[in-house]
């Protein structure tokens, strides 16, 4: 007679919750400092409490799981609130807030998403995922950019250059400096400081 417990871990569920419970013991082992070169999914299952059949109703392998977890990770930009930057009554203090949002979550998320990006050097379908949210984050910014400076008198600066140099400088920022979790107000902080002067450019 099997127990509770091993009951409970070789049954087949195939709701969302268990697809959304894979992906949360994915982040609890890799923010717990599990390497992604060598996390099997053995060890997901066993954090997840469920059995490797079930995985695998779920997810072909490990790299489905993980494009579906750079999917969950990138969320945010959707929500990024970047349309506050165009506002003709931005303040400082607006942006500082939008900053310490972004880098918080990043911070919060930082080995999932440190994950992630190891993942993409070497993984196709990984680096395309990435690229694509990076880059949708680049047009939300150029476009508030755009409107922003549209009315200012003389040449403007490029906005699509200029949000995507942005947005991959704040990512390669918060990969390599908040592996400190200490340093996200700086960081936030240095942030602000730098596109609040873009912002504020004057022809």
């Amino acid at each position: 007679m099997s127990s509770p417990a091993r009951a409970r871990t070789d049954r087949r569920r195939t709701g969302p919750a268990t697809r959304s419970d894979l992906l949360e013991a994915t982040k609890r082992l890799l923010a717990g400092g599990a390497p992604v070169a060598t996390l099997r999914v053995d060890q997901i299952v066993a954090e997840a409490g469920m059995g490797r059949a079930t995985f695998y109703l779920h997810f072909k392998d490990k790299s489905e799981l993980m494009a579906a977890l750079a999917e969950d990770q990138v969320a945010w930009r959707d929500q990024i609130g970047a349309e506050v930057l165009a506002d003709p009554e931005l303040t400082r203090e607006s942006v500082h807030l939008l900053m310490r949002t972004i880098v918080g979550q990043w911070a919060e998320n930082w080995g999932v998403l440190a994950a992630i990006i190891e993942v993409a050097e070497y993984d196709t379908a990984m680096a395309t995922i990435w690229k694509t949210a990076m880059g949708e984050v680049t047009e939300k910014a150029a476009e508030q950019f755009r409107l922003r400076w549209e009315n200012q008198p003389g040449d403007s600066p490029d906005p699509d250059m200029i949000a995507e140099l942005f947005t991959w400088m704040f990512e390669r920022s918060c990969h390599q400096l908040l592996r400190d979790p200490s340093r996200a107000d700086s960081v936030a902080a240095g942030m602000t400081d730098i596109i609040w002067r873009v912002l504020d450019y004057r022809a």
